[in-house]
C-alpha cells in the first residue's frame, strides 16, 4: 500500500501544481505550428492600418473628392460655330454667306464660387469618414486581437487539466489492478478525460477561428510571408479610472462620428448656397464674323461684317423653388442629425463606462476571491480523498469546478480588456497597448 500511496502522491503533486491565472503560456517543449508570426498589439494595428482591404478601398473616396474639387474650378466652355449664312439656291450664281462666331456663356451669382466651396465641403467630408472607418476597424481588429489571445490562453488551460486527468486515468489503471479500487473508478476517469478531450479539440478549433480573424484585418500575405499571426500580448490589463465629464466634453465636439456629422452639415449648407446661385440667370455672350462672296452682276463688292449678341434665358424655371427648398431640407436635416449623433455619443459613452466599471469590479473578484476558493477547495478534496474521506466523484467534481473558474477568470479578462476598448472607441481616445 506504501507504493500504491506514493504513486498517488506524485500523480496528485502533477494534477495540481497549477500555475496562477495568470498562467497562458504554451506546454514547454510543443512545436510551433508551421508559417506563424507572431506579432505584438502595436504592429499588429499599424499593419491593419498599412495594408486592410476595405481600409485602402476607403482611401480613394478622397482622392474622388479632391478630384470633385477640380472640376468644380472649371469655367463654362466657350463654343465655336461656323457654317453658311446665306446660299440662293434658285440662282447659283447669288453670292454665298459664311458666318463664324464664338459665345460664351457668362456665369452670374457666384456659381463658381459656391460650386467650389460644395467641393471642398464633400473633400473635407470624405477625409472625416476615412478617419471613421479607421476608428471602427481599429476598435474591432483589437477586440479580435483579445479574442485570440483568449482563445489561446483557454487551450492552453484546457490542455493542462486534460494532460492531469490522463495522469488520474494512469494512475488508477495501476490501482485497479491491484484492487484498490473498482472497475467503476476507471469508467469515471476515462469519461472525464475524454470530455476534456472533445473541450480541447474545441478550444483548438476556436485558436484557429481567431488566428484567421487576425488574418482577414491585415489582408493578403505578401510572397514569403507567414500565413497566420498569433497575438503576443497579456490581457491583465490594471483598471484605470475616467472622468465621465471629461470625457463626454471632449467626445461630443471630437469624436469621428460626430465629425463626420459635422462635415455633412457643412455640405448641407454649401449646397443651400449653391441653389441659391443657381437662381441666377446666366447670359450668353456672342461674337460672330459674316463674309459674303463678290457678286459681278450686281456689283457688289466682296465684304466681311462683324456682329455682336446677347442671349438671356426667360427664367420660367425660377418661378419653382424645388432645387433650393430641398437644398434647404437636407440642410436642416444634416443639422438635425448630428445634434442627434451628439446626444447618442453621449449616451454610449456613459453606457461604455458603466459597462467598464462593472467589468472591472468582476475581474476584481476572480483575481481576489473566485479562484483561490476553487483552489483551496480542489486542495481540500485532494487531501480528503488521499485519506479515503471522499470519494472519486468528488475530486473530478472540485477538478471540473476550478477548470471552470479558470475559464471564467480568462473570460472575465477579455471581457475587461473588450470594455475597455469600447470606452475608448466611445470616447474618441486611443491609448491602449497589452
Amino acid at each position: 500500500m506504501r507504493g500504491h500511496r506514493t504513486i498517488l502522491l506524485a500523480f496528485f503533486a502533477s494534477l495540481f501544481l497549477l500555475e496562477g491565472p495568470g498562467a497562458a503560456q504554451a506546454p514547454a517543449g510543443s512545436a510551433s505550428p508551421p508559417a506563424v508570426r507572431t506579432i505584438h498589439l502595436r504592429d499588429f494595428l499599424a499593419e491593419v492600418e498599412r495594408s486592410n482591404l476595405d481600409l485602402a478601398a476607403s482611401r480613394f473616396n478622397v482622392p474622388v473628392a479632391e478630384a470633385q474639387v477640380a472640376l468644380a474650378r472649371l469655367f463654362p466652355d466657350p463654343q465655336l460655330t461656323a457654317g453658311i449664312d446665306a446660299l440662293d439656291l434658285t440662282d447659283r450664281k447669288a453670292p454665298t454667306a459664311t458666318v463664324y462666331g464664338l459665345s460664351q456663356t457668362i456665369e452670374l451669382g457666384g456659381k463658381r464660387g459656391a460650386r467650389i466651396a460644395e467641393a471642398k465641403a464633400g473633400k473635407t467630408l470624405a477625409e472625416a469618414q476615412l478617419d471613421d472607418f479607421f476608428q471602427s476597424l481599429r476598435a474591432s481588429a483589437a477586440n479580435a486581437f483579445i479574442d485570440a489571445m483568449a482563445a489561446r490562453r483557454v487551450l492552453t488551460l484546457k490542455r493542462r487539466t486534460l494532460e492531469g486527468v490522463e495522469k488520474l486515468v494512469t494512475a488508477t489503471e495501476h490501482r485497479l489492478r491491484v484492487g484498490d479500487v473498482g472497475a467503476s473508478a476507471l469508467w469515471q476517469v476515462n469519461v472525464e478525460a475524454e470530455r476534456f478531450r472533445s473541450e480541447v479539440l474545441k478550444a483548438e478549433g476556436e485558436v484557429r477561428a481567431a488566428d484567421l480573424a487576425l488574418g482577414l484585418f491585415v489582408g493578403p500575405g505578401h510572397a514569403g510571408a507567414p500565413a497566420r499571426l498569433e497575438p503576443d500580448g497579456e490581457l491583465q490589463i490594471v483598471p484605470r479610472t475616467f472622468d465621465p465629464e471629461v470625457l463626454v466634453g471632449q467626445a461630443v465636439e471630437r469624436r469621428s462620428d460626430v465629425v463626420v456629422g459635422l462635415r455633412s452639415a457643412e455640405v448641407a449648407r454649401a449646397h443651400v448656397g449653391l441653389a441659391e446661385s443657381n437662381r441666377w440667370i446666366d447670359p450668353t455672350l456672342a461674337a460672330s464674323i459674316t463674309r459674303s462672296s463678290f457678286d459681278a452682276g450686281l456689283a457688289a463688292p466682296a465684304s466681311r461684317t462683324l456682329g455682336m449678341t446677347i442671349g438671356l434665358p426667360v427664367p420660367f424655371s425660377r418661378l419653382t423653388h424645388g432645387e433650393l427648398d430641398a437644398a434647404r431640407a437636407s440642410r436642416d436635416q444634416a443639422e438635425t442629425q448630428l445634434r442627434s449623433a451628439r446626444l447618442r455619443v453621449e449616451v454610449e459613452l456613459r453606457q461604455a463606462l458603466a459597462r467598464y466599471d462593472a467589468s472591472a469590479r468582476a475581474l476584481a473578484i476572480y483575481t481576489g476571491e473566485i479562484v483561490t476558493n476553487a483552489d483551496r477547495a480542489l486542495e481540500a478534496t485532494r487531501y480528503s480523498y488521499e485519506r479515503g474521506a471522499s470519494r472519486l466523484i468528488e475530486l473530478l467534481d472540485a477538478q471540473r469546478t476550478l477548470d471552470e473558474v479558470h475559464v471564467s477568470y480568462v473570460s472575465a479578462l477579455a471581457d475587461h480588456a473588450r470594455a475597455l476598448v469600447t470606452v475608448q472607441r466611445a470616447a474618441g481616445i486611443w491609448d491602449i497597448d497589452f
